[in-house]
């Protein structure tokens, strides 16, 4: 079903984890009949953040790719 969603970034905050500057991507994402949504923000690297900030359907993908990640868990 996630795969379906539609999402859409909402706001773009760099924040600075210890040495480390990393990007929180908020989004919000619905599924095509509208009735699920999700929020959220998905934490990325600077140069992850930068490959894919040509357009916000990029971003979208790159969000989409870091939720699908965390609710499959990690890779067997």
């Amino acid at each position: 079903m996630i795969e379906t969603m539609d999402f859409q970034v909402t706001n773009i905050q760099f924040v600075n984890v210890g040495d480390e500057q990393k990007v929180n991507i908020h989004f919000r994402g619905v599924d095509p009949n509208n009735q699920i949504n999700m929020n959220g923000y998905v934490p990325v690297t600077t140069a992850e953040f930068f490959q894919h900030s040509g357009s916000t359907d990029s971003l979208g993908t790159l969000v989409k790719g870091e939720v699908l990640e965390r609710l499959n868990g990690p890779a067997a």
